[in-house]
């Protein structure tokens, strides 16, 4: 369920969010390399391109790449199976490179309607796969990607270039149909404090129902010899600014309270829908994240994002980490937001949060 390094360290990743120009988070991943062995991004449609921010971090050599998470149902599979494959070729080749893929979010929601969702998300990975495999691929094998994209049936596709390296495929934690699809199409599956039933407040109350069923899934697959990796992110917002922390983290935290989808999984974890339903409301009306983000409540933000000073988010990473690990989790990325000022999170994390959380890494953490 877990991975070693070649230095025979648990992996860690970092996940940066596509809200500063593409420049700055270029940069921060050179600072974040030195402590973490993955950065992810994310795909958010009206942010900058998720594709181009891994080109420009992949070809610095220094850390590995991973989409976190691609979303087919506003993308082309094809598209995307080209763009992962065309990313690990600039990769360096000691560095990882995966590809995290995804139901979509709120943000999805209000522009699109998530019509077949899960089974847009069946058949891209299953046509991604055998694109990259070089398999002339019969575009009739896929009806829903098909007639939500306009393809012909009649047609077959391609790749024109052999794939440089194995790409695994990962997907987003979600419900039944989602676990089920992961169990049978991937190699592992990404989880996140942002998920309610494995939030913080699901970890505190010791909650490890959906916890308990993905871990026994991922030791049947193990048993049938197809390992799948389990990786649970751990979002955090931090800055020496703890008001500033706080404020920027309430932007994560509306992307979980707007999906009308998991409001039931709140109520079910103790939170009021109050706060979820102005988040909501605010993006229905088209105000845009930030304007939504005020509506999110100190009890809705702490249930899934770490936010404030240093020492604070260490001492709470510790404990969360602790509780996920007690869940079955073994490896771990720290999850966006990461701070309101990227470059100083970036600073903060690989040179303080880190070597705490992770000795193992105080030595390459510290090195210029």
């Amino acid at each position: 369920m877990g991975l070693m390094t070649n230095s025979g360290r648990e992996p860690i990743g970092v996940q940066v969010v596509p809200w500063v120009p593409a420049r700055h988070l270029v940069a921060a991943a050179s600072v974040l390399s030195k402590a973490f062995d993955v950065v992810w991004v994310p795909d958010q449609m009206l942010a900058r391109n998720m594709q181009v921010v891994l080109t420009a971090i992949a070809v610095q050599g220094e850390v590995g790449v991973g989409s976190c998470v691609a979303v087919p149902l506003s993308r082309n599979p094809i598209d995307l199976a080209s763009a992962m494959a065309t990313i690990a070729e600039l990769a360096a080749p000691e560095r990882p490179v995966l590809m995290g893929m995804g139901a979509g979010g709120p943000l999805v929601a209000s522009l699109m309607p998530k019509t077949s969702a899960t089974e847009v998300l069946r058949e891209s990975v299953s046509l991604i796969r055998r694109l990259w495999t070089g398999e002339l691929v019969p575009i009739a094998d896929y009806p829903v990607l098909a007639a939500r994209l306009g393809w012909r049936p009649d047609a077959s596709a391609r790749l024109t270039y052999p794939v440089a390296r194995p790409i695994p495929i990962l997907v987003a934690v979600g419900g039944p149909r989602t676990l089920e699809l992961a169990d049978q199409t991937a190699d592992g599956l990404v989880c996140t404090s942002t998920y309610p039933p494995l939030s913080y407040a699901a970890l505190r109350s010791r909650d490890y129902a959906v916890a308990r069923r993905i871990t026994g899934m991922a030791r049947r697959r193990d048993q049938a010899g197809w390992p799948m990796r389990l990786i649970y992110g751990l979002n955090c917002c931090v800055s020496a600014d703890r008001a500033a922390a706080r404020g920027f983290a309430r932007r994560q935290a509306a992307l979980v309270a707007g999906n009308r989808a998991v409001w039931p999984a709140l109520r079910a974890i103790g939170l009021d829908l109050d706060s979820a339903k102005a988040v909501r409301a605010a993006l229905d009306r088209g105000e845009g994240l930030e304007i939504a983000a005020g509506q999110v409540s100190d009890a809705v933000l702490d249930a899934f994002v770490v936010a404030g000073t240093p020492a604070e988010c260490i001492d709470q990473l510790a404990e969360l980490r602790g509780l996920a690990r007690e869940a079955g989790f073994a490896e771990f990325y720290l999850g966006v937001p990461l701070g309101p000022d990227l470059a100083e999170a970036a600073q903060i994390l690989a040179g303080t949060v880190v070597p705490e959380l992770w000795p193992d890494r105080c030595g390459r953490a510290a090195r210029s």
